[in-house]
């Protein structure tokens, strides 16, 4: 592997994210052989089948940055969300992403600790922001969404946890235009309401 291969290599990796599948590798003109040099000289890292980190950075890749370039239809959620969006103080164990029911569950490396819930398609796109979150660009739920998702999956997370997340959401800034638009969609309105009326 040549020098200037090695160069094309940092420049690839420099101008996209930090973990690429074989495909973009193989469109920029690095074949199987040459991906099998790169491992074995230490040069790339296998994250996993057919995704790739630079070798010097793998130890450096944090979850998010995995997630956001694994798992690109993975939307952070729930207590991820409530944690960026200061509406908990629940700090959660795991980095937790709603996919959609449809999407296959992503095997990921052993290291990267992530929950996983699935939402039907039609609802999975509603409240889809993009964040940076550890210096990583990815998909997250905004604050009304958020607070829908607590309420709407409170007997499963907890109510202590969905009333925290409400008296915190209501405490801050709100739109609770938008909020009440989120729950008619996700058919939670005649739930959401009731506490509400307790909060305002």
């Amino acid at each position: 592997m040549t020098e200037g291969r090695i160069r094309k290599l940092d420049s690839l990796f420099s101008q996209n994210t930090p973990i690429l599948q074989a495909a973009k590798l193989r469109a920029v003109g690095f074949c199987g052989k040459d991906i099998a040099e790169l491992l074995h000289a230490g040069k790339l890292h296998r994250v996993r089948r057919g995704y790739y980190a630079q070798a010097q950075a793998e130890s450096d890749l944090g979850g998010f940055e995995v997630i956001a370039s694994l798992v690109p239809e993975g939307v952070l959620s729930f207590f991820s969300a409530a944690q960026y969006h200061d509406l908990s103080t629940v700090i959660p164990q795991s980095i937790e992403i709603t996919l959609p029911s449809d999407a296959r569950t992503p095997v990921l490396p052993k290291n990267i600790h992530v929950k996983v819930y699935k939402s039907i398609p039609s609802i999975h796109g509603i409240g889809v922001e993009i964040a940076r979150v550890d210096n990583v660009m990815i998909k997250m739920y905004d604050k009304e969404r958020t607070v829908c998702d607590f309420v709407r999956m409170r007997l499963k997370i907890g109510k202590d946890a969905a009333l925290e997340v409400l008296k915190n959401y209501m405490a801050g800034k709100k739109n609770l235009q938008k909020l009440y638009g989120y729950a008619r969609r996700l058919q939670i309105e005649g739930v959401l309401h009731p506490y509400l009326e307790v909060l305002v």
